[in-house]
């Protein structure tokens, strides 16, 4: 057993050893390496210029690419879907911002403490942020972040310095994470019908009663309609969005659903679980232009209704009986010619308003041809459900 004199001297060896490695990553730099200041000055001013950005792993392997096509970001190794426009400006611009708190280290050989070693390593902990526009290209090795700080360890590739920086700088490594999810959006409240095809068994419908709720119809009689999981159904198109997205590769779905809207829209989505429990999904979508149409002439002759209430009635004076009779007929004359104007008007409107939906269904099309989508699994459920899944026993 150790004296507690030796381990009075363990202890104390321990600490120098600390203090140590805490000095050789910590080392002041030298006079004018500015240990102070913006990472990247002049950055700022280059940001809309920037047209490429890649994230480099271990091994040099590119991890992420996005590219700038007539000013909006898109991912070409995701078949060119449009990336996160709002989060990669602010990634941008926080970069743009992020300012030295304290040099670290220039040994290369205490690099990989901090994850900012050469990423051609294969063993490199970290990435290199590599940006291309408006300038020379930019490359920086981004390694882990300050336990306390929360600021990233940083190092310009071409040069021996690192730093801790202010900012998390850290990028997403998976192309999943860097694109636009948004992936279709047909409001609740316009969806009247679902219909549920599986690939072996009996298709069924989920029903918008007038009360607003989806039941199933012809629903047995020692059985309830779960009508939280009818809705749930009938919601997933609402501001559906994706998980990822890759080239089509025409597997047959274990089930289709088409959803039917009040304004003539269908969009069918069909689903597929090829691995474990990842679910996939080809979209196309449809118009119905006559009950579109029909749904849009009433929509505008609502809306001149309710323009015409809100306008009221004028004042009328006393006049002769045939003064009266004069004004009724004239009035009767001008009611008729509005009406005819009315009529002209919200056909008109209509028929502008069918499209303009034309154009966003084609638009959803152009969008879907061609590719599949992984479907997040909250909203895979309620696309999986077979007709007894919405039945409860009576009680």
């Amino acid at each position: 057993m150790l004296r507690a004199r030796n381990l009075g001297l363990l202890a104390l060896a321990a600490g120098v050893l600390a203090g140590a490695a805490w000095w050789a990553l910590s080392e002041r730099a030298p006079e004018g390496a500015g240990d102070e200041g913006l990472l990247l000055p002049g950055f700022e001013d280059r940001i809309e210029a920037v047209d490429r950005i890649e994230v480099v792993g271990a091994g040099g392997k590119t991890l992420v690419a996005v590219v700038r096509v007539d000013g909006s970001w898109r991912m070409p190794d995701r078949l060119d879907w449009p990336g996160n426009q709002r989060e990669i400006s602010r990634a941008l611009f926080r970069l743009a911002g992020a300012r030295k708190l304290e040099a670290k280290t220039a040994n290369p050989g205490l690099y990989d403490r901090l994850g900012v070693e050469d990423v051609t390593g294969e063993d490199a902990t970290g990435v290199e942020l590599r940006l291309e526009g408006g300038g020379d290209p930019v490359r920086l090795v981004i390694g882990r972040n300050h336990p306390g700080l929360g600021g990233s360890y940083v190092r310009l590739a071409d040069q021996a310095r690192s730093w801790l920086v202010d900012e998390d700088l850290s990028p997403a490594r998976r192309p999943a994470d860097w694109l636009d999810r948004r992936l279709v959006d047909l409001p609740m409240a316009l969806v009247a019908e679902v219909e549920v095809k599986p690939a072996e068994g009996q298709a069924f419908r989920l029903v918008r009663d007038r009360d607003g709720r989806f039941v199933l119809p012809a629903a047995p009689r020692t059985a309830t309609v779960r009508m939280d999981e009818a809705s749930a159904t009938a919601g997933v198109p609402d501001q559906l969005v994706l998980d990822d997205v890759a080239a089509d590769d025409g597997s047959e779905p274990g089930q289709t659903l088409t959803w039917f809207a009040d304004d003539g829209v269908q969009l069918s989505i069909a689903l597929w679980q090829p691995e474990g429990q990842q679910t996939w999904a080809r979209l196309s979508a449809r118009l119905d232009e006559d009950k579109a149409l029909a749904w849009y002439e009433r929509a505008v002759r609502a809306e001149v209704k309710a323009r015409a209430a809100e306008s009221g009635g004028g004042e009328g004076g006393a006049g002769t009986g045939a003064e009266e009779a004069a004004d009724e007929a004239g009035v009767v004359e001008e009611t008729e010619a509005a009406a005819d104007d009315t009529d002209t008007d919200v056909a008109r409107a209509a028929a502008e308003r069918v499209a303009a939906r034309r154009a966003e269904i084609e638009a959803w099309q152009a969008r879907f041809a061609g590719k599949r989508f992984l479907i997040p699994p909250y909203k895979a459920a309620n696309l999986l459900k077979g007709r007894a899944d919405y039945l409860e026993a009576r009680r």
